[in-house]
């Protein structure tokens, strides 16, 4: 695994384009019908899309980004999540071991074959962090949520992307955040989960991400 570091966004997404990405992982992950499966099939027709939406990132100019109320919400918000977050835990936002990745350039993880990337929304010394600032109904959804095992249940986008960027980032533990100060009450605003390291989801998650980059490979050899 490998992290580097671009002083522009389109640097960063020059360097992503082709690569399949934590936050869309899951789209891999979908098992095809089982008459799918009867003729051999080993991805679903959702996986197969991504796979040529990522073939495409790396062929042709990107489309325009899309940002709507709810997207820059989320953007402006974060920086007050992260700032939470320190705080209930005792971090020090200024400490070089309490790494924000939305400042100081555009950081990204890979594998050394770059076949799959992720940046952390934050990155510690024994932990990384994912922070999300949805609406108030969506995060009052993951308010009741307790465990680890209720976010692989209720939440298997976020669970795929959290464990493909402990993948990524070499570590053991995730911090999932929800954050929302649009609640009345300060307790209400901010929901922390620990999820750990899944071995063996891991371990079945890299083994369908490489039948995708076969896949995807010999669509580009045929063209």
């Amino acid at each position: 695994m490998k992290m580097q570091i671009y002083e522009t966004k389109e640097d960063w997404l020059n360097f992503r384009a082709g690569m399949f990405t934590a936050s869309e992982i899951h789209r891999l992950l979908t098992d095809p019908t089982k008459k799918e499966q009867e003729m051999g099939e080993q991805l679903s027709k959702g996986a197969k899309t991504y796979i040529l939406e990522r073939i495409a990132s790396q062929l042709a100019l990107p489309e325009p980004d899309y940002y709507s109320a709810a997207m820059q919400h989320g953007n402006e918000t974060e920086p007050q999540a992260v700032m939470a977050f320190a705080n209930l835990y005792g971090y020090d936002i200024n400490d070089p071991d309490f790494i924000y990745t939305s400042t100081g350039g555009h950081m990204i993880f890979s594998n050394d074959e770059e076949t799959f990337c992720g940046t952390p929304d934050i990155v510690l010394p024994d932990a990384i962090a994912e922070i999300k600032c949805p609406a108030p109904h969506t995060h009052l959804k993951y308010m009741m949520l307790k465990t680890q095992s209720d976010i692989a249940d209720q939440m298997p986008d976020y669970y795929a992307q959290m464990q493909l960027n402990m993948v990524l980032s070499q570590r053991d533990l995730c911090y999932f955040v929800s954050f929302d100060d649009r609640f009345y009450n300060e307790a209400h605003q901010i929901k922390i989960i620990e999820v750990n390291k899944d071995d063996r989801f891991i371990l079945s998650m890299l083994h369908k991400i490489n039948i995708a980059h076969q896949f995807k490979t010999n669509l580009i050899n045929n063209l």
